[in-house]
């Protein structure tokens, strides 16, 4: 996997969880992300395969009821992957299943939001656009809150 995933499996495997203590935090379902957000949507990031030049009907699937789940609590969550299936439904052309096209279209929803939240979707901890929305999150001062312990 590389030295970025290494380093998230150390932090996966090493972190108590609900310590409160670092930029990140493990062990948090969607009754924990409650108030942690300062009134502003969470960003709901999860796996995409951009890779393969397309969001999948399984990554939209898994980033819906995610949303849900955050939605019966009453937060207003918000997941590019959702967004960009929907958009790719009705203009396979657009160019948000590309790399670039991808990182234009995630910043602004990822610059609004007020917390960052992982869910336990399979092959969160090797997807490469989870760990990139992690660092940025981290690296801006926007809480981040990942559900798994352990890298599935």
């Amino acid at each position: 996997m590389g030295a970025p995933f290494d380093e998230w499996a150390a932090l996966s495997h090493s972190a108590k969880p609900q310590d409160w203590s670092g930029p990140i935090v493990f062990g948090i379902g969607p009754s924990d992300v409650v108030g942690r957000s300062g009134g502003k949507p969470v960003y709901v990031t999860s796996t995409v395969r951009l890779d393969l030049c397309q969001v999948t009907e399984a990554d939209a699937l898994s980033a819906a009821r995610a949303c849900a789940e955050l939605s019966r609590m009453g937060i207003w969550a918000v997941s590019p992957v959702i967004l960009g299936a929907a958009m790719l439904e009705v203009d396979m052309h657009l160019k948000i299943n590309e790399p670039v096209g991808w990182a234009k279209q995630v910043a602004g929803i990822r610059n609004a939001a007020g917390a960052l939240w992982v869910p336990a979707c399979r092959g969160w901890a090797s997807c490469s656009q989870i760990w990139a929305d992690v660092q940025w999150a981290a690296s801006h001062g926007v809480p981040v809150m990942v559900e798994a312990k352990g890298v599935m």
